[in-house]
């Protein structure tokens, strides 16, 4: 990646056990901690809201490893929500100077996150398409792509 461009992108990512939230009241220190209002109604709002929680942390963990060098932003500083459709965003409640874009999954067992977080002075789509397709080069054995 070109050297004027490596600080305009980073990405974190993060995996978690669902097993871990499982059993736990979510009106425990940890969740009141961890979880804001919103992120409680949202997980609580499932039959089995531990999948949901594990998705959840993990995503707040995956916005910390992307940004974690420029802003030391608390858990509950960091809000994943749902669009009307489902798909995950974040809002951050104290200044920092990224948008972040959020990739949330899980399977029966793990739940995993991608965090990709851009400078808030890019706002250039074919910039950022660049910004993409350097880091993808990077990360790309040989660095190609099909």
């Amino acid at each position: 990646m070109p050297e004027d461009r490596a600080e305009d992108i980073k990405i974190g990512t993060d995996i978690v056990e669902i097993q871990r939230f499982r059993g736990l009241s979510s009106d425990s220190p940890f969740f009141k901690r961890v979880f804001t209002e919103n992120e409680r109604k949202y997980c609580d709002g499932y039959p089995d809201p531990a999948p949901h929680y594990a998705t959840t942390f993990a995503g707040k963990e995956a916005v910390v490893k992307a940004i974690s060098s420029f802003c030391n932003l608390p858990m509950d500083a960091i809000e994943i929500l749902r669009n009307k459709n489902g798909a995950p965003y974040v809002e951050l409640h104290q200044d920092c100077q990224f948008s972040i874009r959020l990739s949330l999954s899980h399977s029966t067992n793990h739940a995993v996150a991608v965090a990709i977080a851009f400078v808030h002075s890019i706002t250039d789509q074919k910039h950022i398409q660049g910004l993409l397709d350097d880091t993808i080069k990077e990360l790309l054995p040989g660095g190609e792509m099909s």
